[in-house]
Formats: structure tokens, sequence, C-alpha cells
């Protein structure tokens, strides 16, 4: 096997992460949560297959006055659950971790499937933040919508 030094990796990293990068984005779908206000199922946020059974998904879009928001979708034997992906404590939002979602500002944890707080900021107990706002999710024609 050929040695690689490390002006060869760096060249090989700087030429595929970008080309990867850009390939995410494209196939990552923007929706609008103002589209939901006018249509009974809401707004469409992905793909079905975009979120397989244990799989946890955080899917960027807009909120009715515009502004970013992120949408965790979590789909478990039990079924498909929507939250929003804003930490209740300083809105940051969360990254999926395994069956949790974690605040990487101040390390609160909630559930990511119903969005209860697991530990509050800095190892605070629980009780301390409200959960994840629950979004109402429904799937039709292989469409995840939320409302």
């Amino acid at each position: 096997m050929p040695k690689i030094n490390r002006r060869q990796l760096l060249a090989f990293t700087s030429a595929i992460i970008p080309s990867f990068l850009a390939s995410k984005l494209d196939s990552a779908q923007a929706f609008s949560l103002e589209k939901a206000a006018t249509s009974s199922i809401g707004a469409k946020v992905a793909k079905s297959s975009a979120v397989k059974v244990g799989q946890t998904q955080i899917f960027s879009g807009s909120s009715a006055s515009g502004t970013s928001i992120e949408v965790v979708l979590t789909r478990t034997s039990k079924g498909l659950f929507a939250l929003d992906g804003a930490c209740t404590h300083n809105g940051c939002g969360v990254a999926a971790q395994g069956s949790k979602l974690v605040c990487p500002c101040h390390g609160s944890i909630f559930a990511s499937d119903t969005g209860a707080n697991l530990m509050g900021p800095n190892g605070a107990p629980k009780n301390t933040l409200q959960p994840l706002t629950k979004y109402k999710v429904t799937e039709k024609a292989g469409y995840i919508y939320i409302k």
C-alpha cells in the first residue's frame, strides 16, 4: 500500500469535503411553515424515506414570519415524531445524539421522540426547562408534513 503524506491527504480532503457538503445541501429540502397555515395537512418537510426507523434527522426551514427554524424528525417503532429544534433554555439549535437531543450551548438534553427535558443546562435538574415544542406530523403520498 503506498504511503500518503500530509500534503496529499490535505489535497484529497479539500477536494472531497466541499463536494460532499454540496451534495448534502442539494438533497436538503427547505420548508416553510407559512404554507402550513393554508394547507390542511401542514408544511411539507421531507420525503418519508428520509427518516428511517431508529433515526433522527434535523431539517431547516422558515416560520410564517420568515425566521429560520429547525425541525427534528424522529422515527421509532412507535411512530414518527416532530419537534422544534430550538432549545427552550436559550434558543440554540439542538443536535441529535442517539435517542437524545443535546444543546451544544449549555448541555441541556431532551428525548428525541417526546421532547421531554432529561437534563437542564449545565447539569441542572430536568424540571428547570420546558420540553421542546411538538408539531402535529402527518405522512401522505410519500412525504412528511408538520403543522
